[in-house]
Order: structure tokens, then C-alpha cells, then sequence
């Protein structure tokens, strides 16, 4: 398995003393009384700590990468923000002036049944104009997620990015990235394909019995799929962050989140949700915005009511639009955000990432299961927490082997086995002097 490479770069300096995970900063220390083995408190260099992640973490550490690189993050999309804000009031006048004839001619005689080119016609139109916002929708995507896959891998280590580094740092994995959704999309698609195009067949067919034989077959493939796309959410993270070909990072990311596809279904879908119910609030203001214009820009008629007209119908499309692009382009990055995290996170739970992110960071000692595997008196360069009162405790004396790595909460058949070595050390350096 390739270890992705975030070390700093040559010549580079470290943190200064007091920064968070750093001797005298926040998040360092050790628990336990002298004695015992202790367990560092996991260091955090950045937006989260060096252990495995809880949903929390994870929450908290989506927040602090929109909040802390926002403004380099956004800055990506602002290109395609403009291309939309151009190109579809173009389109629309487009649309618009191709119509306009045909949608008279249907006016003045409603029993009137359109000709095959009107019909041709209004299809192309509104063909192009799905495929556009479509198109934009996918681009906005693809950049979305090499720019936030990228800055969480400069996140975790609290490292400033700016806005042409992060451009060009993720400009080579767009094309990658796009080849990647569409075959997720296709092999998706596909499967789910086998079990849903026997029943539409049957069902055209007239075999109404027969399709009904057939749903557990359609239901059967539908589960398939979305299992398949939930236990690849790593697919990207995998691709940008590690450096390979779309296909092995289905494979490697398949493997990798093994047996951890509740909470990869789970978080991602907290995440949306929170994200959609913010985007609730930023959407209202331009609704209410778009019924004023329209009611503002409305014609009077002949009677002296109100009517609609071309330009309140302008006015109402072009604020929903507006705002149904704010509220895209605002939550774009936040699932490409969260399963970089949930790749870090396995990772730490399978790879022991979290060590090469501390040495990364130059942060020491180790994280806590590093110590916990190792048990022993912290070196004499560390500062030790005071005591109550010298002399070992009576636990001190009791041999632990604990079953379960505290500061991992996983069972211990995950870690790496330490070997014989762990058992010769605890036993050459005995209990902690007082």
C-alpha cells in the first residue's frame, strides 16, 4: 500500500514551542498516574487530532476547513460562478428568441398541434439547455473535489495554502477526477440497469404477473448499487491523495473502508443534511427577492388588474437562478471535504497515518497508541504532570495488559502486532521513578 507523502518541505521549519500540539501549547500532556503507562493526549496540528475520528471530530473539522480556507477554497469556483452568471442569461435569451414564434403561433390557435421541426425544435432547446446546467453542475463538482480533497490534505497538518498553490496542486487530478465519476456513474448505472430494464420490459409488454416476479430482481439491484457507491466514497480521496489510476483507487479504496460502510453512509449524509438545511436559509432571501421583482416589473391590463409579464418572469428566474447557484457552488465542497476526512480517519485506524502526520508536522512523542504499545516513563526531555505524592502507587506494581487500545477505541486485531520487542522493553524499564 502506498503512504502518501506530507512531509514538510525541505528546509522548512517547524512549529514554534507553544502552537497547538506543541511542548507547552494546547493538546499536549500525558493522563494517568506515575507509574502507569502513560497515554500521550493526541496532538492537533491542525483542524483535527491525531487519533482515530469520532463523528464529532469530524463535524467540527469540516466547520474549521470552510471557516479557516474558505477563501482559497471558493476562490476555485469563482471561474465557473462567472461562466454560469454569463452563459445561461445568454442561453435563456437564446431559448427564448428560438421559441418566441413557435409559442406565438400556439397562442393565437390552441387547438393547433405542433409540426414535427416545432416540436424538433423546442426538444433541442430545452435539450441544450438541461445538458448546460448539467454541464456546469459536473464542473463544479470536479473542482469542487480536487480543491477540497487537496486543502484537507494541508488541513490536518494547519499548514496556509494559498489560492494559486491550491490551483495548481489539484489542476492535474481534474481530468482524473472527471474520468472517475463517469466510470462510477456508468458501472452504477449499469448495475443498477440489470435488474430495473426486465421489469420496465415486462411491464411495456404487457406481462404485468411476470414483472411483478421480477421486482425483488430490481430491488436486488438497486441495494447493489447504492451499497457499491457508499463503500467507495474513499474513491477520490484515494485517487487525488495518493496518486493512482482510477481503477486501482476503486480497488484500494474498496479495501480500505472495509467494514465501515454505516458510518461512511452515515456522516456524509449528516453532513448534507446540515448543509441543505443551511442552504434553506441563504436560498429564502432570494425567493422572496424574485416575487417582489415580479410583482414590482408586472404589467397592468386592460381591466386594470395585474398581469405578468416578460420582464417580472426575467426578474423571478434570474434571482431564483442567483440563488439556487449561491447555495450550489456554498456546499460543493463540504462531502469532498468530509470524505477526505473519513480517509484520513481510516488510515489512522489501519495504517497508523497518524504517526507520518505527526512526524510530518514535527510533533513528539508519538500519538497515544504509539505510547500505548510501547508503555514506559516519557523521555527526560518531556515535562512530566506533577504527582500527589512521591513514591510509585500500589497499581504501579500490578502488571496491565490492556485489551483494547484506549486511545484508538478499536479492538486491538487492527493494530499492527508490536512484537516481541514491546514485551522486552516494559519489562527492562519496570515502573516509572518517582
Amino acid at each position: 500500500m502506498s503512504d502518501v507523502n506530507w512531509g514538510p518541505p525541505p528546509g522548512a521549519a517547524g512549529p514554534p514551542p507553544g502552537a497547538p500540539g506543541m511542548p507547552g501549547g494546547p493538546g499536549w500532556g500525558w493522563a494517568g498516574a506515575q507509574g502507569q503507562p502513560y497515554v500521550p493526549v493526541a496532538p492537533q496540528p491542525g483542524v483535527i487530532p491525531l487519533r482515530p475520528l469520532g463523528t464529532g471530530d469530524i463535524l467540527r473539522a469540516v466547520l474549521a476547513v470552510v471557516s479557516r480556507y474558505g477563501k482559497v477554497l471558493y476562490h476555485q469556483l469563482l471561474g465557473v460562478t462567472v461562466a454560469v452568471l454569463l452563459v445561461v442569461p445568454a442561453y435563456a435569451a437564446f431559448a427564448d428568441a428560438a421559441l418566441s414564434g413557435i409559442v406565438a403561433d400556439l397562442q393565437r390557435d390552441p387547438y393547433r398541434t405542433a409540426t414535427g421541426g416545432q416540436l424538433a425544435a423546442m426538444i433541442a432547446v430545452a435539450g441544450g439547455g438541461w445538458l448546460l446546467l448539467v454541464g456546469f453542475a459536473l464542473a463544479t463538482q470536479v473542482i469542487a473535489t480536487a480543491t477540497g480533497t487537496k486543502v484537507v490534505q494541508h488541513a490536518v497538518l494547519g499548514r496556509p495554502v494559498t489560492a494559486r498553490q491550491l490551483a495548481a496542486e489539484a489542476r492535474p487530478y481534474l481530468w482524473p477526477v472527471f474520468g472517475s465519476f463517469l466510470l462510477l456513474g456508468l458501472s452504477l448505472l449499469v448495475v443498477m440497469a440489470v435488474g430495473l430494464l426486465p421489469v420496465v420490459i415486462a411491464d411495456l409488454a404487457g406481462a404485468g404477473p411476470f414483472s411483478l416476479l421480477l421486482f425483488p430482481l430490481a430491488v436486488l439491484s438497486v441495494g447493489v448499487g447504492m451499497y457499491a457507491q457508499v463503500r467507495l466514497v474513499l474513491q477520490m480521496p484515494v485517487l487525488i491523495l495518493e496518486g493512482v489510476r482510477p481503477v486501482a483507487a476503486v480497488r484500494r479504496a474498496w479495501r480500505l473502508n472495509e467494514g465501515a460502510w454505516w458510518r461512511s453512509l452515515g456522516i456524509p449524509y449528516l453532513v448534507s443534511l446540515i448543509g441543505s438545511t443551511v442552504a434553506q436559509i441563504l436560498l429564502l432571501p432570494f425567493f422572496v427577492l424574485g416575487f417582489v421583482l415580479m410583482f414590482a416589473l408586472g404589467e397592468t391590463g386592460v381591466n386594470g388588474s395585474w398581469e405578468p409579464g416578460a420582464a417580472s418572469v426575467i426578474g423571478l428566474a434570474a434571482s431564483l437562478c442567483t440563488g439556487v447557484l449561491v447555495v450550489g457552488v456554498a456546499g460543493a465542497p463540504l462531502i469532498p471535504v468530509t470524505n477526505a476526512l473519513l480517509y484520513v480517519d481510516r488510515r489512522i485506524r489501519r495504517e497508523s497515518l497518524d504517526v507520518a502526520l505527526a512526524q510530518a508536522a514535527g510533533l513528539h512523542p508519538a500519538p497515544s497508541h504509539a505510547a500505548a504499545a510501547h508503555p514506559g516513563p516519557p523521555s527526560p526531555r518531556a515535562e512530566q504532570p506533577p504527582t500527589a505524592a512521591p513514591g510509585p502507587s500500589p497499581e504501579a506494581t500490578a502488571p496491565s495488559v490492556p485489551a483494547q487500545d484506549p486511545g484508538r477505541g478499536e479492538p486491538a486485531s487492527e493494530r499492527p502486532d508490536p512484537g516481541p520487542d514491546a514485551d522486552a522493553d516494559a519489562k527492562a524499564t519496570g515502573p516509572a521513578p518517582s
